[in-house]
């Protein structure tokens, strides 16, 4: 049996680390379930007046991942980390690790603090809030969106997942990465389609709510450029295409 086991600095700061003594102390804990998939589950706690978020992972139905494989806690934990070693805002994690026996992934779990009033973009579109709605607010999300996502890009990683369910935004119009198991690192001339995935996701449910003209306000954002160039509108393009006959 190998496990990992890592509480992090902020779980002792916040008096929380005798709780996450272990993955078995972790897995104890009583909490209200959020989601269930296939592979994992994500339950809300609440203790020493912090709100924590448990994901708690099993293995998956594809057999081969199951072993000598990177795990898919593994891969959110470590994408988070470097997510914070770019500047790009995630939640703080709290404690995680996994366990594997006799190669085969068993479990896992990551733990991370909740944030106050935080809701992801596409609640938010879908119960038309002001911050999606309205212009000045929107400014100020879509271009930490840009942002982010350029850094990431930059770096030739793409998130693989990056929908509006997977940013989360506070009233104070912050704005956090999370739910990156999927993502990797890319080389030419592959990384050029990974982008205008992730950039498609993006505009996936933002073409049904948001004018044409705040779109590509964002996308001059992302680019850093006034101006389109030729580039620049052949990848829109591709953009557009990208969900039909999906």
């Amino acid at each position: 049996m190998k496990t990992q086991w890592v509480v992090s600095d902020l779980a002792k700061e916040l008096g929380l680390a005798q709780r996450f003594a272990s993955m078995d102390d972790c897995l104890a804990l009583k909490g209200k379930q959020v989601s269930k998939g296939p592979s994992n589950t994500v339950t809300l706690h609440e203790a020493n007046g912090q709100a924590f978020y448990m994901k708690r992972f099993v293995p998956g139905k594809r057999r081969v991942r199951k072993y000598f494989v990177r795990s898919r806690v593994r891969a959110e934990w470590e994408h988070l980390l470097w997510f914070q070693k770019q500047g790009i805002d995630t939640p703080k994690i709290l404690a995680y690790g996994e366990e594997y026996h006799s190669g085969k992934f068993q479990r896992g779990v990551l733990v991370t603090l909740a944030l106050h009033g935080a809701k992801d973009m596409e609640s938010l579109a879908k119960h038309k809030s002001p911050l999606i709605f309205e212009r000045d607010k929107f400014r100020a999300i879509a271009g930490k969106v840009a942002k982010f996502t350029k850094v990431m890009h930059s770096k030739k990683f793409t998130h693989n997942d990056l929908d509006w369910r997977n940013i989360l935004v506070t009233d104070e119009m912050d704005v956090y990465f999370f739910d990156c198991p999927g993502g990797r690192f890319w080389v030419w001339p592959f990384l050029e389609y990974r982008i205008i995935k992730d950039l498609s996701h993006l505009d996936k449910i933002a073409r049904e709510c948001i004018p044409l003209r705040w779109r590509l306000w964002f996308y001059k954002q992302y680019t850093g450029r006034k101006k389109l160039n030729k580039t620049d509108r052949e990848r829109l393009k591709k953009i557009a295409r990208y969900y039909d006959g999906r």
